[in-house]
């Protein structure tokens, strides 16, 4: 069982890397998102936030969510995010 997770979580790793590269890699065009970089103690709450803070948090949560993919709102120290 302990085995199982150990193979669950270095996969699940090796998935989160491969989202950040594929997101931190550079897109042309006019339509291009910025990128934050996810910095230790940030949360997609507080990131919201700092984008919109006279705006509706919980919208903009959904936003990014959908944006980047995310199952949840929970935010790995460098992970990509784009930002509308």
């Amino acid at each position: 069982m302990v085995l199982v997770a150990l193979v669950a979580i270095a996969f699940c790793l090796i998935l989160s890397l491969a989202r950040v590269t594929s997101l931190a890699a550079p897109r042309g065009g006019a339509g291009s998102s910025r990128v934050h970089v996810v910095r230790s103690g940030e949360t997609l709450w507080g990131i919201a936030r700092a984008l919109a803070p006279e705006g509706d948090t919980r919208v903009i949560v959904a936003r990014l969510a959908g944006m980047n993919q995310l199952a949840t709102t929970d935010l790995v120290p460098g992970q990509a995010l784009r930002l509308p």
